[in-house]
């Protein structure tokens, strides 16, 4: 146990060093959020008409209803979030402290609790030696390091679902279990669909389930009412970028028949593909069979049908990929249910293997740019190896104190942490093989991939003239650039 709640402190340690906010880069999801809660804080609205100028005219993530602009987004992980702008703003009211401070508690400090909470369960299963494990794959092996970073909502929702599983199947508290399903739905609206398979399986004890989450309920409705003039109107539909509009005219707000084959792209996709970034849970497909045995019916049915509802519901997305992130984001809550399955196993040689691997891909993504364009292919290769190559990492606190610590300290965090076991000698020749196939894919990059990474060593890394060498003067792309320098954030001393 002692290993797996260092492996949570240096998690925590590391979220506090590293602040992934990179110059003139505005972050669609968490600028929204960020909007929203000075709307809220500093001008008692729930309106982003006067912050929307601060975000550019191509900023995608707001919705035009009655000539007014509001955030896309549910309104919950915001308002978590804006309990860390508040304890921020009177020290400050600069974007990058504010935007961390709200990230701290919406995303870096959910994903910790999950962590607490596995090795309790772990613990309380009879598995007290599978957590240093299960919480070093969590926490470093899958894109939820990655949106434990950001001022996304996934390791919000998706610590809330699992949470909410735990203590109806596991420890009988169906009134916590109903708040965190709120959460949830409060947070990502779909997130309702596993919420009604919790609330279906859980049939005996619905009524106190319904009134643990009626206050959010309450809540969302209220947030509708009050900015859109009714409890069912949803700003989906409105999206002020025509893409996402056009999108979320068809099927229900542009969610449509599922497909086999999206489903398997989440997955297997070589640039998303949660397999091929975090290929250790895999194993965790395979240990379900022994978590058969050793949960209860109903907490194992819960157990796979509520990741199951959420791959089947996004499946029918055509924008599955959502955009520029790290793994198939949208379909993050399902993470932690595969993440804990590992319990279930037996240790053998494999696991650190693989865990290695997935640390390695994962990590180098997620401490370089955690915002892959769709275009590229083996990131952690394409992207993440030449970035590094040209010593430029997340901005982190170390780069106002030592350029070469700043290089450095947050992979010697990661590896320490996940080098804990004995067995450490296998999770290095996974991440050297990681690696390896990354060089590889590095060598031969597409024209695209070699134009877009240019772009972003260029504006969000602020090393100019680097467009210069890939793309011929006078392209218009150069437009694009010159506008985005106008941006926020601020520079950051790479």
């Amino acid at each position: 146990m002692k290993r797996a709640a260092l492996t949570v402190v240096l998690f925590a340690i590391l979220s506090l060093l590293v602040i992934p906010l990179y110059p003139h880069f505005v972050s669609p999801n968490e600028f929204a959020r960020w909007a929203l809660a000075v709307a809220l804080v500093e001008h008692h609205t729930t309106e982003l008409t006067q912050v929307a100028t601060i975000l550019g005219p191509r900023f995608e993530d707001l919705s035009t209803i009655d000539g007014r602009l509001y955030s896309n987004k549910a309104p919950g992980a915001t308002l978590v979030g804006t309990m860390g702008y508040v304890l921020a703003r009177p020290f400050t009211t600069s974007i990058r402290p504010l935007l961390t401070a709200m990230r701290l508690v919406a995303s870096t400090l959910p994903l910790i609790l999950l962590a607490l909470l596995m090795i309790t369960l772990a613990k309380r299963l009879g598995h007290e030696d599978r957590a240093p494990l299960v919480v070093a794959a969590l926490l470093f092996g899958t894109p939820l390091f990655a949106y434990g970073l950001l001022l996304f909502a996934h390791a919000l929702v998706a610590a809330a679902l699992f949470a909410a599983w735990a203590f109806l199947f596991i420890d009988d508290r169906p009134l916590l279990a109903g708040a965190l399903i709120g959460i949830a739905v409060f947070s990502e609206y779909p997130a309702a669909v596993p919420a009604l398979v919790l609330l279906i399986v859980a049939w005996n004890r619905v009524l106190k389930v319904i009134a643990g989450g009626l206050p959010f309920a309450i809540a969302l409705a209220a947030y509708h009412y009050i900015s859109f003039g009714s409890i069912f109107r949803l700003p989906y539909g409105n999206d002020q970028y025509g893409a996402f509009r056009e999108l979320s005219r068809s099927g229900i707000y542009g969610i449509e028949f599922p497909s086999l084959l999206t489903a398997l792209k989440f997955f297997f996709d070589p640039g998303f593909g949660l397999f091929v970034l975090s290929p250790v849970l895999i194993l965790a497909v395979l240990a379900l069979v022994n978590a058969k045995r050793k949960l209860a019916p109903r907490a194992f049915a819960a157990f796979i049908l509520t990741p199951l509802s959420m791959i089947v519901v996004y499946s029918g997305y055509p924008n599955w990929q959502g955009g520029w992130s790290v793994g198939p984001r949208y379909v993050m809550p399902i993470v932690p249910f595969l993440t804990f399955a590992l319990v279930f196993r037996k240790r053998d040689w494999i696991e650190p293997l693989l865990l290695g691997f997935s640390v390695a891909a994962v990590g180098l993504i997620t401490l370089t740019f955690p915002f892959v364009p769709v275009e590229f292919s083996i990131p952690w290769g394409t992207l993440s190896l030449p970035l590094l190559r040209d010593g430029l990492v997340a901005p982190n606190l170390l780069h106002l104190v030592w350029h070469p610590a700043a290089l450095v300290v947050p992979f010697v965090l990661v590896a320490f942490a996940v080098m804990l076991d004995r067995r450490w000698w296998l999770t290095v020749l996974g991440g050297a093989t990681a690696i390896g196939i990354g060089f590889l894919a590095a060598a031969h990059p597409s024209p695209r991939e070699r134009i877009e990474r240019a772009y972003i060593e260029d504006v969000y890394f602020e090393r100019r003239g680097t467009l210069e060498r890939v793309m011929p003067p006078g392209a218009p792309i150069f437009r694009r650039r010159d506008a985005e320098r106008k941006l926020p954030p601020s520079s950051w001393p790479f």
